[in-house]
């Protein structure tokens, strides 16, 4: 599989989401180094089992006040992160799916934990054939076809929510994916994902400099 076109996507994305946080205005910016977050998700696709992997690089982070009507502030961060996963999911007697994406990923927090968050992806779906599948040559000799299935390019969108823990380095996580696989039969297919999971922060992973911005 030519992995060249996902990590030119993913650049891409980084230039897409700079150009968007360059947009806001704040009362300060600084820069820091931030690490890369870790996370690993049970992985369903409706009533089928799979697991997903990712890695959530923080590209820019803002920590806005507003005052509220009443005079009371209301405090929320909100992070921009490129994500980059690797999923799968297995429907017994249809197909194995292992799919390769990346992805921009806006998550808003608040200040007791609580966070919503939204992302579009863009990838590569790799489907595998449940059974066996047989092949006939020209003479008409029959053989067992090894590894069968498809290629698709793939397109998902999806929204969570989830928790984060202000003592400890975790975030716990619930999401809903649609996946769209084309060219599946001369249509396009979708299909439900639901991710639930745990997120790591470690304190060294894979640091990033990122711009930090404070509003009010």
């Amino acid at each position: 599989m030519n992995m060249i076109p996902l990590l030119r996507y993913r650049l891409l994305l980084l230039l897409i989401v700079g150009f968007n946080a360059g947009y806001s205005q704040s009362d300060t910016t600084s820069c820091n180094r931030i690490s890369t977050n870790i996370k690993v998700s049970y992985n369903s696709s409706l009533i089928y089992p799979g697991a997903r992997f990712g890695i959530e690089s923080p590209f820019s982070t803002a920590s806005v006040t507003r005052i509220l009507k009443s005079g009371r502030e209301k405090n929320f961060v909100k992070d921009q992160f490129v994500t980059t996963n690797i999923s799968f999911y297995h429907h017994s007697g249809f197909h194995d799916n292992l799919y390769f994406t990346v992805g921009w990923l806006k998550r808003r927090t608040k200040s007791k934990g609580f966070f919503n968050e939204f992302s579009p992806e863009i990838g590569y779906s790799r489907t595998f054939l449940g059974g066996t599948t047989y092949t006939v040559n020209e003479k008409g000799d029959v053989s067992v076809k090894k590894l069968a299935g498809y290629s698709y390019a793939l397109v998902s969108v999806g929204e969570g929510i989830g928790y984060e823990f202000k003592t400890k380095p975790f975030l716990l996580y619930s999401r809903i994916n649609l996946l769209c696989m084309f060219p599946y039969n001369s249509t396009i297919y979708l299909r439900p994902a639901l991710e639930t999971g745990l997120i790591y922060k470690p304190s060294c992973f894979l640091k990033m400099r990122v711009k930090s911005k404070r509003n009010k």
